[in-house]
């Protein structure tokens, strides 16, 4: 029994009900869970009496008389809210393919929890029903989409989150309510990540990446957005930026397959303590590098020692006298006003890497900053007051792109490409940066470099001209590398081996502060008591990030802690 047949059975035994006024004669009232969506379709009074039982009755003269002259306010709020319906559906739904489409109430679905919808979403009794109608054999990729991303968090995932306007996804689910005849609807609970609000001030907007209508076309999409950079964890003060984090958070989490989840869980569990496991063990080489602590003390195999008897007898000599001054834990305490107790281990190069690029093209890098301390430099010489001495050894460049020097970044951090502290500014053409960079990771490792040209003066120290092992350093190291390895940069085609160590400060000083969350550059730059002038300039922040690693490997105090590895 169809809905007309059901409306004419309960209007056949009451035909008062035929004298009452709906008001639905006139107009169709909009649902209201579909505010963005389509209108009501509405059975009139004279559609229930068009198929009647056979009987020649005269027409309700009383209802047609009603229905003639409506409540014209009625009418007119009808009317509005239609029109305003429509022109929603067309910015929503449709556009000339110049121009992406703009959602006008700025709320967006998760576009992967919607293709699990029926999954995670229906009762039991009639997911199956929904998931095999809509959703099985590839049903519900075939509809046309409108694909929206937003980066993330690093601490959340790595890939953007894909999203599809909200009444995109009202529509759809009309579709399914009235084919089934059902009152299915997105979840608006908060907590449940399916209904995701942008209209929050000063946060990060979905960007369109076209329409799909496919699984692959999705695919194909996603694979061009452009990576993450520059990314800035919100300060506590910042309620706004908060809030979004958390939404989507919970976006993130609505887009989970169930089904795996457990799996899942327990894997990323086991990753994530492996990870820190790894971070612990790089802190303790930290020390070692940097002459703080024996190699000894890291259970590795003994290291040829090619030092003359008489060499080894006066170092163990003054060690064993410095060697009172020792904590509890059995760490030696640090005196700045002294040169350190061991050698430097293995004698590394620490290289510091940052990157800028065009926040509207990803792919045009602006700006490379590359900060170099050979700890060969450090050898006899006391850190000093805030490692100061050491840190004054670092040699510092900035690289500009001549091309995108009019390319300054305002929109999501404010750049200052033309405000280098540490130097003269390099200019670079796109063509010549990849050889540029990469000289800087080869003998002398931007030992005498003072001009654009790559001047180099004197020959220099005999082990400038050595092969080295080199530290790579950075900030949220990971978007740096990228970028460079799309650079052809031969050495950042395979870090795991051109590297004795990778080395992101934003993790190392999380593992000594025993903190959960990383902290900005600049939050640790404040940490540690360093005033960082003019951030978000290439040159400036990674001679602030080599700096800040000096620092804080200075000060630990070789207590190391797993509170971290162990939260969830």
């Amino acid at each position: 029994m169809d809905r007309t047949e059901r409306l004419k059975l309960l209007f056949s035994e009451d035909e008062a009900l035929l004298q009452f006024n709906t008001r639905l004669n006139a107009v169709s009232i909009p649902d209201s869970k579909a505010a963005e969506g389509a209108s009501l379709t509405v059975v009139t009074q004279e559609e229930v009496q068009l198929e009647d039982d056979g009987k020649d009755s005269e027409p309700n003269t009383k209802a047609e008389e009603i229905a003639e002259e409506p409540d014209q306010s009625t009418v007119q709020e009808a009317d509005k809210c239609n029109s305003s319906i429509q022109a929603s559906d067309t910015k929503a739904f449709t556009h000339d393919g110049e121009e992406p489409p703009t959602p006008i109430d700025g709320f967006f679905c998760p576009l992967m929890a919607m293709s699990r919808y029926p999954y995670k979403f229906v009762r039991k009794e009639l997911s199956q029903t929904v998931a095999s109608r809509f959703f099985d054999g590839g049903k519900f990729w075939q509809r046309v989409w409108d694909l929206y991303y937003v980066h993330v968090s690093p601490q959340l995932r790595h890939r953007p989150l894909l999203l599809v306007p909200a009444a995109q996804a009202w529509k759809f689910i009309q579709e399914i309510n009235r084919e089934l005849e059902v009152t299915l609807s997105i979840p608006e609970e908060s907590e449940l990540g399916m209904l995701l609000d942008f209209n929050l001030e000063g946060v990060p907007q979905p960007t369109f990446i076209g329409q799909c209508t496919s699984r692959e076309m999705k695919d194909d999409l996603e694979a061009t957005i452009p990576p993450r950079t520059n990314y800035e964890p919100p300060t506590e003060m910042d309620e706004a930026r908060l809030a979004y984090e958390q939404m989507i958070e919970l976006g993130i989490n609505a887009s989970k397959n169930k089904s795996r989840s457990k799996a899942s869980k327990t894997k990323k569990q086991q990753i994530r303590l492996q990870a820190e496991t790894q971070l612990i063990q790089t802190r303790k080489k930290m020390h070692c590098h940097l002459g703080l602590r024996s190699y000894h003390s890291l259970d590795l195999p003994e290291l040829i020692d090619e030092r003359s008897w008489e060499e080894k007898r006066n170092d163990d000599s003054s060690m064993a006298q410095r060697l009172d001054n020792v904590c509890d834990n059995g760490f030696p305490r640090l005196d700045m006003n002294n040169p350190t107790i061991f050698p430097f281990w293995k004698e590394p190069i620490f290289i510091c890497v940052d990157v800028e690029s065009n926040e509207r093209c990803h792919e045009q890098v602006t700006e490379v900053g590359i900060s170099t301390l050979d700890t060969v430099d450090l050898v006899g010489i006391p850190p000093g007051a805030n490692a100061e001495n050491w840190t004054s050894r670092i040699r510092s460049r900035h690289l500009r792109v001549r091309e995108y020097g009019h390319i300054v970044n305002r929109q999501y951090v404010l750049g200052c490409p033309g405000s280098f502290e540490f130097g003269e500014s390099e200019w670079v053409s796109k063509g010549k940066l990849a050889d540029v960079v990469q000289a800087c990771f080869q003998p002398p490792y931007s030992f005498g470099i003072e001009d654009t040209a790559g001047v180099q003066l004197g020959s220099g120290p005999e082990h400038k001209h050595q092969k080295r092992n080199l530290i790579l350093v950075g900030h949220n190291t990971s978007m740096d590398v990228k970028y460079l390895a799309t650079l052809g940069i031969p050495v950042f085609e395979d870090v795991t081996t051109a590297f004795l160590e990778r080395i992101d400060t934003a993790e190392l000083y999380r593992i000594i502060r025993s903190e959960l969350n990383q902290r900005s550059l600049a939050s640790t730059l404040s940490e540690l008591g360093i005033i960082g002038w003019n951030l978000h300039n290439a040159g400036n922040d990674a001679r602030y990030t080599l700096e800040a690693l000096v620092r804080m490997i200075c000060r630990d105090t070789g207590e190391v802690s797993v509170a971290a590895s162990t939260v969830e």
